[in-house]
């Protein structure tokens, strides 16, 4: 919306790619709705905003410092990563005051993976989204077993092998509207019906399609799981839709040309992602890691790499 970019564009410099940094997490290079997902994040929690507002400022500041290109940073491409670091630490390990720093070292981490990746994938005209993410978070994750300062969160499960799936069953349909809100706000780990709401809006500010392929992914990702038989509590939490809400809006709306076809095209990615994620959670279970958003980043990129096979797709821009 024109209101919108011309906010964006009046701000500071330095707080347009703050907030653009956050607003790169669901493909949104607009300050407005950067600020929006972070005022909903401090609604949904204050450690959760507060560890986003450190994640962003953290990963953009070392790609200024390390020289990365001014025009990635003003984009906010070095900040969405950091900001999704932050709130996923928090919510998976013990806090304390070291915390923090461990939060601005896997930020920082995060520009410098993303930086790599982009040299990496560039050739091919593929992103690399949020795999500097999931990449930094797991390292960290894991490292904390050498540290007594950290400790695991109670909601990161302990390494085992997997079980069988228990509290199968559909979800009764009035509580459908709650389970694809909060698929939305799990994209940042907030488990909120409201800030699900502001993120949609915050989307639909810059563009309805994005939004509406949003909504699709959150669909799918209660509408999938329950035909397939998944724990009704992680579909009710919108666990399974946070992925396919990411893979739909990149696959229908960012990366291939915006037509009834890539849409078509997103549909099945964001099926295919649920799968996926089902897959990868067993996987990871023996080593006690969560999928994050390891699932959409692995679909989008076979989806992206097959379109360009496709006489029926343009090739996507990397971003």
């Amino acid at each position: 919306m024109d209101w919108s970019l011309k906010i964006d564009a009046a701000l500071p410099r330095p707080l347009r790619i703050i907030f653009r940094g956050v607003g790169q997490v669901f493909f949104c290079c607009n300050a407005v709705t950067g600020f929006i997902f972070l005022l909903a994040l401090f609604i949904g929690g204050l450690a959760a905003g507060a560890a986003a507002t450190v994640g962003v400022i953290s990963s953009t500041m070392a790609a200024h410092v390390l020289g990365f290109s001014e025009d990635d940073i003003d984009a906010g491409l070095y900040g969405f990563n950091g900001t999704l670091v932050g709130p996923c630490l928090f919510l998976f390990l013990e806090h304390s005051p070291q915390l923090w720093l461990y939060v601005v070292l896997a930020s920082i981490l995060s520009s410098v993976v993303l930086a790599a990746l982009m040299r990496i994938l560039h050739p091919y005209n593929v992103p690399a989204s949020t795999s500097p993410f999931v990449l930094t978070c797991w390292m960290f994750l894991v490292a904390v077993y050498a540290f007594d300062s950290f400790t695991r969160g109670p909601i990161l499960p302990p390494p085992g092998i997997p079980t069988i799936v228990t509290g199968v069953g559909a979800l009764p349909a009035e509580i459908w509207f709650i389970a694809l809100a909060k698929g939305v706000g799990e994209v940042m780990f907030a488990d909120s019906v409201i800030v699900g709401i502001l993120f949609l809006v915050g989307i639909a500010i810059v563009s309805l399609r994005g939004a509406l392929m949003a909504v699709g992914g959150a669909v799918v990702g209660l509408i999938v799981p329950m035909l397939f038989g998944a724990n009704q509590n992680a579909i009710e939490m919108g666990l399974y839709a946070f992925n396919p809400v990411l893979t739909m809006m990149a696959v229908g709306w960012v990366f291939l040309k915006p037509t009834g076809r890539s849409a078509a095209l997103a549909l099945l990615a964001g099926i295919l992602t649920v799968v996926c994620q089902a897959g990868l959670a067993s996987f990871l279970t023996p080593i006690g890691l969560p999928t994050l958003t390891f699932p959409f980043v692995l679909v989008m990129w076979m989806f992206l790499f097959a379109a360009g096979m496709s006489k029926y797709w343009s090739a996507p821009s990397a971003k």
